[in-house]
């Protein structure tokens, strides 16, 4: 009997064609919710400190980019090494119905986490029906 559950080891998948940033880059997974007054999107940023991170919302815009820390020590040779440095690079477009002045972020036990709220007049709202 097999186990569909069972954990799978993935592999980063590294972004084609990127030949500006020394080293591999990155395309960091992401999940992405909706709220009735935000969006929420969560990046897998594995190996990244906060200070690291850096997010940039211009013109429809959101970019992320994370560096991830070198090896502890210059002179240091793996024996064995299954883990790539590197850093990470993502970009969305997104609509113009955020409110761009109140975004914000916050970085946990190695998810970046985005809270994009909507803009007051793209938020949805409940209209009462009154009596004739």
């Amino acid at each position: 009997m097999t186990d569909t559950h069972a954990l799978q080891a993935r592999e980063k998948q590294e972004v084609q064609g990127e030949s500006t940033r020394p080293g591999p880059v990155f395309r960091p997974d992401v999940d992405i919710w909706e709220h009735g007054d935000a969006y929420v999107v969560y990046a897998d940023l594995p190996g990244v400190d906060e200070g690291s991170i850096d997010v940039r919302l211009d013109r429809g815009s959101l970019t992320l980019d994370a560096q991830l820390a070198t090896t502890p020590e210059s002179d240091w040779r793996p024996l064995h090494s299954e883990y790539r440095f590197g850093s990470f690079h993502r970009e969305f477009r997104i609509s113009e119905d955020i409110d761009a002045a109140a975004v914000s972020a916050r970085m946990r036990d190695g998810v970046l986490e985005l809270h994009l709220p909507k803009a007051a007049e793209h938020q949805p709202r409940t209209i009462a029906v009154q009596a004739g």
